[in-house]
Formats: structure tokens, sequence, C-alpha cells
């Protein structure tokens, strides 16, 4: 690669991370220009065309890359974003899901990205078998098991698959950051709370109490929420907090007994409402109480895309789908990078038999939680190490 192009290739990534898209464009045209024979340059320009919508030009760049270095891991992700986002493509989309998984063998996405690819392609089974499989390199991963969902719903029908999509949702990080949001906390503390030196009052307490559940050290929350009730048993704020330290432990009836006894207090507490409608959710035969309550909180709160989620999951269990589909709708105009929406709301289209609509809403949702996640960076920045550790010359 020639001091030129490099310097080109500098400029480029610069303007891209920055979100100078027309300019990094620009400045990977001329890089080309200098070299065509650099991966990176194909790779970025693949990534940022794929960022204008413009997929054709995005598969012709990535093509590119992968035939001058077969292990240009990024360019396989922009290769198959492309493919998947362009429609119609899903032989293709296989392949290069394949291979990066062979490049990149513990990069889960591409496993759940495979496992799309095949559903699209109606191979069931192997789509199934590669989203266990990205299970396997991580329990947590929220996508792999909403896929898994939708795989139920199709085969079994909602009431077996609404407790994936449950489980799904609580894996998905979005859920706690409701609750934070409600609460008025947006950064968690980067220093661990010590009970002992925060300020004796009932705000600094509360305030405490909720950045230590936010790092999730429960026993620092535990302390600071007794210290509250012990002046005032009667405390809303401090019982929903008591609430949701509950629900964290899997303690259902603790968790529902504190959050009824918050809503006798103060009826219109939002995290206290989050609370029960939570418990409430994870309750067989309940799904009608846990509709009232979020429908209680999105009146109050309506403003977070999550809350519709909620409310839109307990009128699927319902079985009044069309009400669940606006819900979702909701929550997609609000947030339309929310992945758990888009899910959703493709389980509400299968259940009308808009299969279409479906497998765009997973494209969608795919899309953003790739992009959610920076893997194109991440990819780009570690294969770039591998060129300058000099595995490449």
């Amino acid at each position: 690669m020639t001091a030129g192009s490099s310097t080109a290739l500098m400029t480029a990534e610069e303007l891209a991370r920055s979100g100078a898209v027309g300019a990094a464009v620009e400045a990977c045209f001329e890089a080309r220009a200098l070299g065509d024979r650099e991966p990176r340059v194909h790779a970025l320009l693949a990534h940022l065309m794929l960022e204008g919508d413009f997929y054709d030009q995005a598969i012709a760049e990535a093509t590119q890359a992968i035939e001058i270095d077969p292990n240009c891991s990024a360019a396989y992700l922009a290769l198959g974003l492309a493919y998947d986002r362009h429609g119609g493509m899903s032989d293709q989309s296989v392949l290069v899901w394949h291979e990066l998984a062979e490049v990149v063998p513990d990069l889960v996405t591409a496993h759940v990205q495979l496992g799309e690819a095949f559903a699209a392609a109606e191979f069931e089974d192997e789509a199934l078998e590669s989203w266990n499989r990205a299970l396997e390199l991580d329990p947590k991963e929220a996508r792999a098991t909403y896929n898994l969902a939708i795989a139920s719903l199709k085969r079994e029908g909602m009431a077996l698959a609404l407790p994936l999509f449950r489980q799904a949702g609580e894996l998905d990080p979005s859920q706690d950051e409701l609750f934070f949001r409600l609460l008025g906390l947006k950064e968690p503390s980067s220093v661990p709370i010590d009970p002992a030196g925060v300020e004796p009052t009932r705000e600094a307490r509360i305030a405490a109490a909720g950045l230590a559940l936010q790092a999730e050290d429960l026993f620092s929350a535990a302390d600071l929420v007794r210290m509250v009730l012990d002046e005032n048993p009667d405390d809303p704020e401090a019982l929903a907090l008591a609430a949701y330290a509950y629900l964290k432990q899997e303690a259902a009836n603790e968790a529902m007994a504190c959050a009824l006894r918050a809503l006798s207090l103060d009826p219109e507490l939002p995290i206290a409402l989050y609370c029960l409608g939570v418990v409430y959710a994870r309750r067989t035969g309940l799904n009608r109480h846990a509709a009232r309550v979020f429908i209680a909180l999105a009146k109050r709160a309506g403003s977070h895309a999550l809350v519709h989620v909620l409310l839109a999951e307990s009128l699927m269990g319902l079985q009044r789908f069309e009400a669940a589909g606006g819900s979702y709708r909701r929550a997609v105009r609000l947030d339309p990078a929310c992945v758990r929406a888009r899910f959703g709301l493709a389980a509400s289209c299968l259940t009308e038999g808009r299969h279409a609509e479906a497998q765009w809403e997973i494209r969608r949702a795919g899309y953003y939680d790739t992009k959610r996640q920076g893997l194109f960076w991440r990819l780009y920045d570690d294969y770039a190490g591998e060129v300058g550790s000099g595995e490449r010359t």
C-alpha cells in the first residue's frame, strides 16, 4: 500500500467514524485510485455504501475486498448485510454468513445472521441449528432467542412462543434500561456505591440505591432502601426499588407485594407499575392483569418505546393481535432501532398471515442490532490489527 493511499485511507476512516459519510466516500475513492489492492479500502467503501442504501455498490466493493483477501471479516459482514437488505438473495446470504462464521468462528452474530438467512431460504432445521449454536457461544444472546420464538410461533402458535419472547426480552438490556429511565437515571455511576458514605437524607439514599441497582450491586441497594424504609415504611419509591431488587432475584411474590404496596400509596408511580406489570407478565394466566398495568404505565410514560412493547406482548398473550400490532407500531415510531419491537411486529404480522412483512421486520431488526453493536468497526479494527502485526504484507 502506497504512502498516499495509506494517508487517504486513514482520512476516510476518521471521516467515517465521525459520521461524515460523503467525505469518507470521496477519501475512499482517492485511496482506491492510488492503489486498489487494499481490502480495507473496499470493505470500508462497502460499509459506507450500505449506510446510504446503495446495495449493489456495497456488494461489488465487499466482493472485491474478499477476492483480494478471503480473510477480510469486515467485508463479509458488509456483504451479508447488503444481500439481506437487498432482498430476494437468501441463497447468497447463506453462503456469506457461513463464510464469516468460518473466518471468525466465535462471532455470535455470524451464527444468528446465518440462521436468519437459512430461515428466509426456508431451511428451518438449519436455522434452528445456527441459533442454538449462537446460544452455545453466548447463552444471553437475545436476538437468537427472538428468532427461536418466531420459529416456535410458526410451528406451535403464540401460546408456546410467548414465553420465549419474554425470555428474549429479559435477556435484552433494554428492559432494565427502561426501569432506570423511568427512575430518572441515564448514565451508570463509575464509582462503587458505599452506603456508609451516602448523605443521610431520603433523597440521597434513594438516588444512591438506584445507582447501586443499575450497577447490579443488590447488597448496597438493599442497605440504602432499608435505611429509607426504617424512617418511613410507607415510602412508595423505596418500596418500588425493593420490588425491582426482588425481581432481579426472581423473588416474584416479594416483588409483587412491594409493588402493590407502593401503588396503594402512589397509584401513578411508573417504576412501581413497571415492576407489577413484569411480575404479572411472568405468571401464567395473568396476561389480562399485565395488560391493564401496562396500559396504565403507557398513559404515564408513553414516550418510552419499550412501554408499548411490554403492553403489546401482554396483548399477544390475550390473542388481541390487532391491538398488539398497533402497540408495536407505536414503539417502532418512537424508536425505529428497537429490536424487540421489530421482532414483536414480525410476530404480529405472522399471526395475520403477512409473511413478507414479517421477514422485512426481522431484517430491519438485524440491521439495527448489528449497528448497535458497532460490529463493522470491531471486525475492521481486528482485521487492521492483523495487517499491522505483519500477518499480511
